[in-house]
């Protein structure tokens, strides 16, 4: 394994390659997450160059000021990445927030992506803010109400992370779209580190169920016409993104085919990995 940092507007970001073959750069979730959680993927390091990368304010890389953490300056950060690997063009795969990175990268940058992988993400966030208010009103009654205490007092008054109480109503809402098997410990540990300065300036203070950051600001929608690379969507059945949502995009973007998890929520490769990886496979291979 190769491991090291870049420098991208002035901050050390941390970087892993494992695999040999054609790049494919792999964006995390989040946003605030690190990269850790994506080793599940190693399978594909026997078909591809992987490239793990820890977003800025998070993992091994570099913090930075608040007003620091918005979706322009990190699709710069990946393309500083390119260019200090020494990447012509490459694949990129983005899961979640990922997807979302990896869509505005492809859109500023569609010289330097050979294919793109989107997996369980949107194209908007009046989409992920639907489906965050649809998360929200399924809850039970008390769970509701501790959402809304906690709101009005600040989520973040006087803390760096959720009490417990908020955290246990928290898992409520998400549970049912976010894993369908044992979290293996890569995903646990992701739990236990998130960067919480990088989600509260990109998702927001005020509530997890709105968008409401820097991160609000995303919608390419409009723009999906323009990415030209060959495309693959992924979904699970139960993901945050509906099922029509990502159909959505891929009836969007011209070379793109959209793959459904049946058994899947928003964890495919962990949920499904034997058709995770035959998809990706054949994908990789195809022309």
């Amino acid at each position: 394994m190769q491991h090291g940092y870049i420098t991208s507007q002035g901050l050390k970001l941390y970087y892993e390659i494992e695999g040999t073959g054609a790049p494919l750069l792999l964006l995390n979730g989040g946003p605030g997450f690190p990269h850790d959680y994506l080793k599940d993927l190693r399978p594909l390091a026997s078909d591809v160059q992987l490239i793990f990368f820890d977003q800025r304010g998070t993992g091994k890389s570099d913090k930075t000021d608040p007003s620091g953490y918005t979706i322009d300056a990190h699709v710069e950060d990946v393309e500083q990445l390119r260019r200090e690997l020494g990447l012509e063009r490459c694949g990129v795969f983005g899961h979640s927030w990922g997807g979302m990175l990896a869509q505005a990268y492809v859109l500023k940058y569609p010289d330097h992506v050979s294919k793109l992988i989107l997996a369980d993400t949107f194209s908007s966030i009046e989409d992920c803010n639907e489906t965050l208010a649809c998360m929200r009103a399924s809850v039970p009654d008390e769970v509701r109400a501790v959402y809304d205490k906690y709101e009005r007092e600040g989520l973040y008054v006087g803390r760096d992370r959720y009490p417990d109480e908020y955290q246990a109503a928290l898992d409520v809402a998400y549970e049912p779209v976010s894993i369908s098997v044992p979290p293996p410990p890569a995903l646990q540990n992701m739990f236990g580190n998130i960067a919480y300065d990088v989600y509260r300036a990109m998702w927001g203070e005020e509530t997890d169920f709105k968008v409401t950051g820097t991160l609000a600001q995303f919608d390419v929608e409009s723009r999906l016409h323009q990415i030209r690379v060959p495309t693959l969507v992924i979904v699970g059945a139960s993901d945050m993104p509906t099922i029509a949502m990502a159909g959505k995009t891929a009836r969007a973007i011209p070379h793109a085919r959209l793959e459904v998890f049946a058994h899947s929520r928003h964890f495919p490769f962990l949920e499904e990995p034997d058709k995770f990886f035959h998809v990706m496979r054949e994908f990789l291979a195809s022309a």
